[in-house]
């Protein structure tokens, strides 16, 4: 077990943990970007536009600099994303659901 293991079994048990919340939204990521909503992550290899971006943040999606992120997030397939910003607007909302409430398997979270 290292530190930090121990130090998140310190704040559950004392309860100081704290619900981060929700940044502003930024600005239209560039392709290849990551962002994230609650413990999901998606790396943009599809190029979005200015009204899937607006949707997104509307839906929780935010830009996150991964550099000094030590959280673990869950990974969604590409073949998702795309599928998802492909979609007509009636489908992308029934795909992002699936995203959304979709149990990840252990071995996509990073």
């Amino acid at each position: 077990m290292n530190t930090s293991d121990i130090k998140d079994c310190l704040r559950s048990l004392f309860r100081i943990r704290q619900q981060r919340s929700l940044p502003p939204p930024g600005p239209k990521p560039a392709f290849g970007a990551t962002i994230i909503n609650q413990q999901i992550k998606i790396q943009l290899f599809v190029p979005i536009d200015y009204e899937q971006w607006d949707w997104l943040t509307a839906h929780g999606w935010r830009t996150m600099d991964m550099r000094g992120n030590r959280r673990r997030y869950f990974r969604v397939p590409r073949n998702a994303v795309q599928r998802m910003l492909s979609a007509s607007k009636e489908e992308r909302e029934h795909i992002h659901q699936r995203v959304i409430s979709y149990r990840y398997p252990r071995s996509r979270l990073e």
